[in-house]
Protein backbone atom coordinates (compact mmCIF):
# COMPACT_ATOMS: atom_id res chain seq x y z
CA UNK A 1 0.00 0.00 0.00
CA UNK A 2 1.33 3.47 -0.83
CA UNK A 3 2.05 6.07 1.84
CA UNK A 4 -0.87 8.28 0.82
CA UNK A 5 -3.15 5.26 0.66
CA UNK A 6 -2.90 4.87 4.45
CA UNK A 7 -3.74 8.47 5.36
CA UNK A 8 -7.35 7.87 6.33
CA UNK A 9 -6.67 4.55 8.09
CA UNK A 10 -3.92 5.56 10.48
CA UNK A 11 -4.89 6.37 14.10
CA UNK A 12 -1.42 7.16 15.47
CA UNK A 13 2.17 7.74 14.39
CA UNK A 14 4.91 6.50 16.77
CA UNK A 15 8.52 7.77 16.83
CA UNK A 16 11.03 5.73 18.87
CA UNK A 17 14.52 6.81 19.84
CA UNK A 18 16.81 3.76 20.06
CA UNK A 19 19.73 4.10 22.49
CA UNK A 20 18.50 4.42 26.06
CA UNK A 21 14.86 4.27 24.99
CA UNK A 22 14.05 1.26 22.84
CA UNK A 23 17.29 -0.58 23.68
CA UNK A 24 20.10 -0.62 26.23
CA UNK A 25 23.48 -2.23 25.46
CA UNK A 26 22.04 -3.70 22.23
CA UNK A 27 19.19 -5.34 24.16
CA UNK A 28 15.60 -4.72 23.08
CA UNK A 29 13.21 -6.21 25.68
CA UNK A 30 10.81 -8.82 24.38
CA UNK A 31 7.95 -6.70 25.71
CA UNK A 32 9.07 -3.79 23.49
CA UNK A 33 9.31 -6.03 20.41
CA UNK A 34 5.82 -7.34 21.03
CA UNK A 35 4.48 -3.84 21.64
CA UNK A 36 5.82 -2.47 18.34
CA UNK A 37 4.46 -5.49 16.49
CA UNK A 38 1.05 -5.02 18.07
CA UNK A 39 0.98 -1.31 17.21
CA UNK A 40 1.65 -2.07 13.54
CA UNK A 41 -0.94 -4.84 13.52
CA UNK A 42 -3.48 -2.28 14.73
CA UNK A 43 -2.62 -0.01 11.79
CA UNK A 44 -0.32 2.46 13.53
CA UNK A 45 2.82 3.69 11.81
CA UNK A 46 6.08 2.96 13.67
CA UNK A 47 9.32 4.81 12.91
CA UNK A 48 12.74 4.79 14.52
CA UNK A 49 14.06 8.26 15.37
CA UNK A 50 17.79 8.09 15.93
CA UNK A 51 21.22 9.63 15.56
CA UNK A 52 22.35 6.46 13.85
CA UNK A 53 22.74 5.89 10.13
CA UNK A 54 21.17 2.94 8.32
CA UNK A 55 24.29 0.77 8.63
CA UNK A 56 24.03 1.02 12.42
CA UNK A 57 20.48 -0.34 12.39
CA UNK A 58 21.14 -3.75 10.84
CA UNK A 59 21.03 -5.73 14.08
CA UNK A 60 17.97 -3.83 15.30
CA UNK A 61 16.08 -4.33 12.04
CA UNK A 62 16.75 -8.05 12.33
CA UNK A 63 14.72 -7.99 15.57
CA UNK A 64 11.87 -5.60 14.76
CA UNK A 65 9.93 -4.34 11.76
CA UNK A 66 9.22 -0.65 11.25
CA UNK A 67 7.61 1.54 8.61
CA UNK A 68 10.49 3.97 8.29
CA UNK A 69 13.11 5.94 10.15
CA UNK A 70 14.35 9.42 10.93
CA UNK A 71 18.13 8.94 10.79
CA UNK A 72 21.26 11.03 11.34
CA UNK A 73 19.49 13.06 14.05
CA UNK A 74 16.90 14.22 11.57
CA UNK A 75 19.10 14.91 8.55
CA UNK A 76 17.78 11.93 6.57
CA UNK A 77 14.33 10.35 6.76
CA UNK A 78 12.48 7.70 4.82
CA UNK A 79 9.02 6.20 4.98
CA UNK A 80 8.58 2.75 3.47
CA UNK A 81 10.63 2.99 0.26
CA UNK A 82 10.49 6.78 -0.15
CA UNK A 83 12.97 9.43 1.02
CA UNK A 84 10.92 12.20 2.62
CA UNK A 85 13.69 14.51 3.91
CA UNK A 86 17.46 15.03 3.60
CA UNK A 87 19.99 17.71 4.53
CA UNK A 88 23.60 17.17 3.42
CA UNK A 89 26.57 18.87 5.13
CA UNK A 90 28.82 20.61 2.58
CA UNK A 91 32.20 18.92 1.89
CA UNK A 92 34.08 22.19 2.46
CA UNK A 93 32.56 22.56 5.93
CA UNK A 94 33.40 18.93 6.72
CA UNK A 95 37.02 19.50 5.74
CA UNK A 96 37.20 22.49 8.10
CA UNK A 97 35.92 20.46 11.06
CA UNK A 98 38.28 17.56 10.31
CA UNK A 99 41.25 19.94 10.61
CA UNK A 100 40.35 20.60 14.26
CA UNK A 101 42.13 18.83 17.12
CA UNK A 102 39.46 16.17 17.50
CA UNK A 103 38.21 12.93 15.99
CA UNK A 104 35.34 13.22 13.50
CA UNK A 105 32.98 10.40 12.57
CA UNK A 106 31.14 10.69 9.25
CA UNK A 107 27.60 9.38 8.87
CA UNK A 108 26.17 9.01 5.40
CA UNK A 109 22.84 7.32 4.81
CA UNK A 110 24.41 3.85 4.86
CA UNK A 111 27.89 4.15 6.39
CA UNK A 112 29.72 5.18 9.55
CA UNK A 113 33.25 6.21 8.56
CA UNK A 114 36.26 8.13 9.82
CA UNK A 115 39.37 9.74 8.31
CA UNK A 116 41.87 10.64 11.07
CA UNK A 117 41.18 9.91 14.72
CA UNK A 118 42.25 8.93 18.22
CA UNK A 119 41.41 5.20 18.30
CA UNK A 120 40.95 5.04 22.10
CA UNK A 121 38.61 8.02 22.07
CA UNK A 122 36.48 6.69 19.23
CA UNK A 123 36.41 3.23 20.79
CA UNK A 124 35.11 4.74 24.04
CA UNK A 125 32.34 6.56 22.15
CA UNK A 126 31.34 3.40 20.31
CA UNK A 127 31.15 1.50 23.59
CA UNK A 128 28.85 4.14 25.11
CA UNK A 129 26.34 3.63 22.30
CA UNK A 130 27.04 -0.04 21.55
CA UNK A 131 27.94 0.62 17.91
CA UNK A 132 30.65 -0.85 15.69
CA UNK A 133 33.91 1.01 15.13
CA UNK A 134 33.76 3.18 11.97
CA UNK A 135 35.47 2.15 8.76
CA UNK A 136 38.63 4.07 7.74
CA UNK A 137 38.29 6.16 4.57
CA UNK A 138 40.40 8.81 2.83
CA UNK A 139 39.62 12.48 2.27
CA UNK A 140 38.12 11.82 -1.18
CA UNK A 141 35.21 10.13 0.56
CA UNK A 142 33.86 13.58 1.46
CA UNK A 143 33.33 14.42 -2.21
CA UNK A 144 32.01 11.02 -3.26
CA UNK A 145 29.37 10.27 -0.60
CA UNK A 146 26.73 12.63 0.87
CA UNK A 147 27.37 13.12 4.60
CA UNK A 148 24.25 13.98 6.60
CA UNK A 149 25.66 14.15 10.12
CA UNK A 150 28.97 13.85 11.94
CA UNK A 151 30.22 12.93 15.37
CA UNK A 152 32.82 15.15 17.05
CA UNK A 153 34.77 13.29 19.74
CA UNK A 154 37.11 15.16 22.10
CA UNK A 155 38.06 15.56 25.75
CA UNK A 156 38.94 19.22 25.16
CA UNK A 157 36.64 22.21 24.96
CA UNK A 158 35.36 22.45 21.38
CA UNK A 159 34.49 25.95 20.16
CA UNK A 160 31.07 25.33 18.63
CA UNK A 161 30.64 29.08 18.02
CA UNK A 162 33.23 28.82 15.24
CA UNK A 163 30.64 26.88 13.21
CA UNK A 164 27.41 28.93 13.03
CA UNK A 165 26.30 26.79 10.08
CA UNK A 166 26.11 23.67 12.24
CA UNK A 167 23.98 22.38 15.10
CA UNK A 168 26.05 20.73 17.89
CA UNK A 169 24.19 18.48 20.34
CA UNK A 170 26.07 17.04 23.31
CA UNK A 171 25.25 13.33 23.55
CA UNK A 172 27.88 12.14 26.04
CA UNK A 173 30.91 13.46 27.93
CA UNK A 174 33.23 13.04 24.93
CA UNK A 175 30.91 13.49 21.99
CA UNK A 176 28.66 15.76 19.96
CA UNK A 177 26.20 14.85 17.24
CA UNK A 178 26.44 17.50 14.54
CA UNK A 179 24.06 18.39 11.71
CA UNK A 180 23.32 21.43 9.58
CA UNK A 181 21.92 24.39 11.50
CA UNK A 182 18.22 23.99 12.14
CA UNK A 183 18.28 20.21 11.69
CA UNK A 184 17.03 17.99 14.50
CA UNK A 185 14.95 14.86 15.01
CA UNK A 186 11.93 17.12 14.53
CA UNK A 187 12.89 18.22 10.99
CA UNK A 188 10.78 15.60 9.21
CA UNK A 189 7.73 16.02 11.47
CA UNK A 190 6.03 18.70 9.28
CA UNK A 191 6.31 16.32 6.31
CA UNK A 192 4.83 13.45 8.31
CA UNK A 193 1.99 15.69 9.45
CA UNK A 194 1.26 16.68 5.84
CA UNK A 195 1.11 13.00 4.87
CA UNK A 196 -1.01 12.00 7.87
CA UNK A 197 -2.92 15.13 8.93
CA UNK A 198 -5.36 13.19 11.12
CA UNK A 199 -2.74 11.14 12.98
CA UNK A 200 -1.76 11.73 16.58
CA UNK A 201 2.04 11.77 16.87
CA UNK A 202 3.71 10.11 19.87
CA UNK A 203 7.44 10.36 20.57
CA UNK A 204 9.68 8.33 22.89
CA UNK A 205 13.11 9.61 23.98
CA UNK A 206 15.70 9.93 26.70
CA UNK A 207 18.45 12.38 25.70
CA UNK A 208 19.21 15.94 24.63
CA UNK A 209 19.04 15.10 20.93
CA UNK A 210 15.41 14.03 21.45
CA UNK A 211 14.26 17.38 22.83
CA UNK A 212 13.06 19.02 19.61
CA UNK A 213 11.20 15.86 18.62
CA UNK A 214 9.57 15.56 22.05
CA UNK A 215 8.54 19.21 21.89
CA UNK A 216 6.88 18.87 18.49
CA UNK A 217 4.93 15.62 18.96
CA UNK A 218 1.44 15.50 20.43
CA UNK A 219 2.43 13.13 23.25
CA UNK A 220 5.95 12.94 24.70
CA UNK A 221 7.03 9.77 26.54
CA UNK A 222 10.36 10.05 28.36
CA UNK A 223 12.54 7.46 30.06
CA UNK A 224 13.32 8.02 33.78
CA UNK A 225 17.06 8.00 33.02
CA UNK A 226 16.72 11.18 30.92
CA UNK A 227 18.35 14.46 32.02
CA UNK A 228 15.99 16.73 33.93
CA UNK A 229 15.70 19.15 30.98
CA UNK A 230 14.40 16.28 28.84
CA UNK A 231 12.05 15.02 31.55
CA UNK A 232 10.53 18.51 31.70
CA UNK A 233 9.08 17.92 28.20
CA UNK A 234 7.33 14.69 29.19
CA UNK A 235 3.62 14.05 29.21
CA UNK A 236 4.48 10.73 30.83
CA UNK A 237 7.69 9.37 32.38
CA UNK A 238 7.80 5.63 31.89
CA UNK A 239 9.76 2.84 33.55
CA UNK A 240 13.38 2.12 32.47
CA UNK A 241 13.67 0.43 29.05
CA UNK A 242 14.80 -2.94 30.40
CA UNK A 243 11.96 -2.88 32.93
CA UNK A 244 9.36 -2.91 30.15
CA UNK A 245 9.29 0.88 29.81
CA UNK A 246 7.89 0.90 26.26
CA UNK A 247 5.17 -1.60 27.08
CA UNK A 248 4.31 0.26 30.30
CA UNK A 249 3.78 3.57 28.49
CA UNK A 250 1.81 2.12 25.58
CA UNK A 251 -0.42 -0.08 27.77
CA UNK A 252 -0.94 1.94 30.92
CA UNK A 253 -0.75 5.54 29.66
CA UNK A 254 -1.71 5.35 25.98
CA UNK A 255 -4.08 2.36 26.44
CA UNK A 256 -3.06 0.96 23.05
CA UNK A 257 -2.14 -2.68 23.82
Amino acid sequence: MSILGRVNKLPNLYLFDIDGTLSVDKKIPLSAKRTLKKLREKGHLVLLCTGRCLAQLKDILNEIEVDGAILNNGAFAFLQDQVIFESRISPSLLQKVIQEDCSVGLLSKNEFSIISYDPLLVKEFCQVFSIDFPQKVDIDFLMEVPIYSIGVYTRKVFDVTAYPELNFVKVCDIGYDVMNKGISKASAIPILRSLYPQARMIGFGDNYNDMEMLHEVDVAIVMPTAPIEVQALADFISKPPLEDGIYDAVKNYLKEV
